[in-house]
């Protein structure tokens, strides 16, 4: 019953399942957090390049100011350089160090060097969100990040726009209903494994370092050292990653290592003209695409780009750079009722999704063996196969993203279920004539079937016989039945019913509704079902 006060073991069973409906929900696969992996070392080379990088830009600009005969107005144009470099390595080694403890807080590294807590969620949310804002290291993460571009923001005379967003404030979440009133906190580390935490950071030390190298350039046009010599000129290629995920967009900067604002170089990859900005950086971007992943889950892949300047004689010069990057394979995660299998003929709702796109997953589904529909909800389809095997490939805007089988299986076969008066028949107390009222008959959905498949589960029974016999002759003044319905009356006929007489009840026509209202005829044995007469 619905109604009542549940018992102590009720309660205790009720929260036992809620408690593990919720691990099963946040679970995250192996091969997920293994990428999570990949992708945050590849994150941190490219911050350790770009600080390399920068450092270098940092000394180009002392030495040219030396050169130039120290300047005042270039001299304070290094000085605000080194205060720059001084304040993003101050910065670097504090969210290096919120990494550390994360680690440490998680059980640091096993034996063979690999993280123990790489999919631990608990201790970063603690450490991370902390009670409150007072002490939760995200909140302290976001004000010192708000106050470094505050500084870097002053130094340079522009506006530079804020890294440590809340969700309100964020593209990406603004117009996520269940993300959109979460603080910078709540969004990046409620709920997030290790190696995801890790990565957000790299990912905000990526902003860091690129905030940098833009005032570092415009430090090093200040100071005249654009004026170099074309001799020295050295292609260069600045990639924000080299490990992407399939349907993702790649990302790279193509410059020359000493630029010129008096004259633009033109820059092309393939038949595409890059648009290059007054530093003479070219931006290039397109969407990966999937293919003969290795072992490792890895595509790798190369892009050259051409670079056309003008030498001191006047005459056009080309430089050719080739940089290569690697496609990360993406988990595809299939949810479903149906994970064991897909039913035959039978509209499967599936819910395939491909978390490292995130919002840039736009999925089409082409498949073998089966026909897709769509629900309206991303990712979410109605899966019809055909065939006893099933494929479905995915696509993200067009790119290849991988595919996926599915063994399929024949749809159970319903029970034939025979009531009198209601009640289900039973072959040893049988039932006296004069209680006789009524016959029916249902088609019960196999229990599996019906939990997986609510939409396809209908059966009705549209064509049954009744028979009468006595012995081995038929009962006299009582003729076959064919009832239209699924329930019978037996009016006058039970008292032409003696003691030890048999009725028997044939199937003879079972149909299914399927998903889309659309009724199909079931094959079933015409095996009778047996009623015996006790009058006794």
């Amino acid at each position: 019953m619905a109604s009542g006060k549940e018992t102590p073991r009720q309660r205790m069973i009720g929260m036992m399942y809620l408690v593990l409906t919720a691990l099963l929900a946040l679970q995250v696969s192996s091969a997920v957090i293994e990428k999570f992996y990949a992708l945050n070392e590849s994150i941190e080379t490219g911050v350790t390049n770009a600080a390399i990088y920068n450092g270098d830009r940092l000394f180009e600009i002392q030495k040219a100011v030396k050169e130039r005969g120290n300047r005042s107005d270039e001299i304070a144009l290094a000085k605000n350089a080194l205060s720059l470099r001084e304040k993003t390595q101050e910065m670097r080694i504090y969210m290096e160090k919120l990494k550390t403890e994360m680690i440490e807080k998680t059980g640091g590294y096993d034996e063979d060097g690999n993280l123990k807590g790489a999919k631990e969620e608990t201790e970063v949310e603690v450490y991370m969100l902390g009670t409150n804002k007072s002490n939760g290291k995200a909140y302290e993460l976001q004000n010192k990040l708000n106050e470094y571009v505050a500084f870097v923001s002053k130094l340079s005379g522009k506006s530079f726009p804020k890294i440590a967003l809340d969700a309100k404030d964020d593209p990406i979440y603004k117009n996520n209903a269940d993300q959109k009133n979460k603080d910078f906190a709540q969004v990046n580390f409620a709920q997030t494994p290790l190696v995801a935490a890790m990565a957000v950071i790299s990912d905000l030390e990526t902003k860091v370092t690129n905030m940098e190298s833009a005032l570092m350039t415009q430090y090093m046009s200040d100071v005249g050292r654009g004026d170099y010599k074309f001799n020295s000129l050295k292609p260069v290629v600045r990639a924000t990653s080299k490990y992407i995920p399939a349907g993702t967009k790649y990302e790279a900067e193509v410059m020359m290592a000493a630029t010129s604002t008096s004259q633009q170089p033109l820059m092309q990859v393939g038949t595409q003209n890059l648009s290059v900005n007054s530093q003479g950086i070219g931006a290039y971007n397109f969407l990966a695409s999937g293919g003969a992943y290795n072992a490792e889950g890895l595509l790798k892949k190369t892009w050259t780009a051409q670079i056309k300047v003008k030498k001191p004689d006047g005459k056009d010069t080309v430089y050719t750079v080739t940089e290569e990057y690697f496609v990360v394979k993406p988990v595809i995660q299939i949810q479903s009722a149906a994970q064991t299998g897909l039913y035959f003929n039978c509209g499967n709702k599936v819910d395939i999704m491909v978390p490292a796109l995130g919002a840039e997953y736009n999925p089409e589904f082409r498949a073998t063996g089966a026909t897709v529909k769509s629900t309206g909800t991303k990712g979410r389809v109605y899966i019809i196969p055909s065939s006893p095997t099933t494929k479905v490939a995915v696509y993200n805007k067009g790119q290849f993203i991988g595919e996926e089988a599915f063994k399929v299986k024949a749809i159970p076969k319903p029970t034939i279920e025979v009531r009198v008066n209601g009640q289900l028949v039973n072959a040893r107390t049988g039932i006296s004539s004069l209680a006789l009222k009524n016959i029916s008959i249902k088609a019960i959905a196999d229990a599996d079937f019906a939990a997986s498949q609510p939409e396809d589960c209908y059966y009705k029974v549209t064509e049954w016989e009744i028979d009468f016999g006595r012995g081995r002759k038929p009962v006299p003044g009582l003729g076959k039945m064919l009832p239209t319905e699924q329930q019978v009356s037996m009016g006058g006929k039970s008292q032409n019913l003696q003691d030890k007489d048999m009725i028997f009840v044939t199937p003879k026509k079972v149909m299914r509704k399927n998903y889309l209202g659309v009724w199909e005829e079931v094959k079933v044995a015409s095996t009778p079902i047996l009623i015996p007469i006790l009058n006794n």
